[in-house]
């Protein structure tokens, strides 16, 4: 049995590479049939997002594509010409590549390091496989797995903790600073990228208002109807602040908009409630000494990129330990995939060693006793099957048993299965594990 992981990703390739081989949801039904008709015997699975584009195969060697003819299928399937793509794939076979998913599953593959989007997507890939019967029992192992070991990565090590863009540190922010926002307005000032990616992150505190200032009126209004929020004229900023309890300022302003001796009479009508502004503008939109007003809180965009600065760095610091029980579990999951193999090799030897025995001692007694009829051969032969089927219902028991239990010596042979072997006069025959990546 043989494993293949061939496709290109984020630092391995430019965007403009990811998208010519991607393959949407409209054509993934496609591509795992042309895969099947192509490679008959074979498993596949294929993870496509915007950051990688992948192949997972596995079979027997004589049946598994290499990386030649995988290569050759994204060309074919794409309409492209292998100079185009062909420097820019990777690829890692057998326990190399169940390694490889295992480090993409815990998002330590990812743009992002411990950004949680790419276990879904592995899950994704995983069922849209077996919906279409693409993934079979080599594959349902490794990818249950993988999902497992994603999961395990982020309990253990904390790596999906804490945000790294400066607008969701900046929502995470505030939620440390009120425990509840449905009753909570929150103004953004600025429309831009981001203005709305600030307010993508701000819809899932679900506040109370949302209210919108930009100084173009149809921008304001554009955003206001794509995040469900109200758009305020900008010469109405200083009621809108009035009104607000969160304040997320994203301009591009070339001087602050807010000056302090104008804040200090908004914060008056305001009747000195608590205010978090959030000013994440370059250049800084409100006026630094706003920060020193009783009940108002100001973080700039250089205090939020060092939150984001110390999460990355809490992240980094959980890579050794991930990689750690990464590295046990792809040696627990490959050992055990090899021993289902070597275990299906040890009953098919087992069966046809017995069969052997079978068909020799009947042609024998059927030369010598030439007067049976044919019911007398087909009863005798019958007999003789189920006398086989019985003698060796308990070691194939024993076999299968000792195949599914843990894999904890990676590079030894169950006992049982060694015994079996020497006990049938059976060939040893261990499939071998090539750790080769293709750069």
């Amino acid at each position: 049995m043989r494993l293949l992981a061939l496709g290109v990703d984020h630092r391995s390739a430019p965007a403009t590479v990811r998208e010519a081989l991607a393959f949407g949801d409209d054509r993934l039904d496609a591509a795992l049939r042309s895969l099947q008709d192509a490679f008959p015997g074979s498993e596949f699975v294929v993870l496509s997002t915007c950051n990688r584009v992948e192949i997972y195969a596995a079979g027997p060697a004589d049946a598994i594509p290499d990386v030649d003819a995988l290569s050759g299928f994204f060309a074919d399937f794409h309409g492209l010409h292998p100079d185009q793509f062909a420097g820019h794939l990777v690829g890692y076979h057998d326990e190399a590549a169940v390694g490889h998913l295992f480090r993409v599953a815990a998002s330590l593959e990812s743009l992002v390091l411990g950004e949680g989007q790419i276990l879904g997507q592995v899950r994704e890939a995983y069922r849209s496989a077996v919906d279409r019967k693409a993934a079979g029992p080599v594959f349902h192992a490794v990818f249950q797995n993988a999902l497992r070991v994603g999961k395990l990565v982020r309990e253990k090590t904390g790596m999906d903790q804490g945000k790294l863009s400066v607008a969701s540190v900046a929502v995470d922010l505030a939620r440390e600073v009120f425990d509840t926002f449905t009753d909570k307005t929150v103004l953004v000032i600025g429309a831009g990228k981001m203005g709305d990616l600030t307010l993508q992150h701000l819809k899932k505190l679900e506040p109370g208002r949302i209210l919108i200032v930009n100084r173009n009126a149809e921008r304001a209004e554009a955003a206001a109807e794509r995040w469900r929020g109200r758009a305020v004229p900008f010469d109405s900023l200083g009621q809108a602040l009035v009104d607000a309890d969160l304040v997320i300022s994203t301009t591009a302003a070339a001087e602050p908009i807010m000056t302090l001796d104008q804040y200090v009479r908004v914060q008056r009508a305001r009747r000195n409630r608590l205010s978090l502004i959030l000013d994440i503008a370059i250049p800084r939109d409100f006026d630094p000494r706003i920060g020193d007003l009783d009940q108002v809180t100001l973080y700039n965009v250089d205090d939020l990129r060092a939150q984001a600065e110390q999460n990355l760095s809490r992240r980094r610091r959980g890579v050794d330990p991930a990689l750690q029980i990464i590295e046990r579990e792809t040696a627990a999951c490959y050992a055990a995939i090899r021993r289902q193999q070597d275990a299906g090799v040890l009953l098919r030897q087992l069966g046809d060693r017995a069969d052997q025995i079978r068909r020799r001692e009947l042609d024998h007694l059927f030369g010598n006793m030439p007067q049976l009829s044919d019911a007398d051969r087909e009863a005798i032969a019958h007999m003789a099957a189920r006398l086989q089927n019985q003698f060796l219902h308990h070691p194939r028991a024993a076999v299968r048993t000792a195949a599914a239990e843990a894999a904890s010596a990676p590079e030894s042979p169950h006992p049982i299965l060694t015994a079996v072997r020497h006990l049938f006069g059976l060939t040893d025959s261990q499939p071998q594990a090539s750790l080769k990546k293709i750069t």
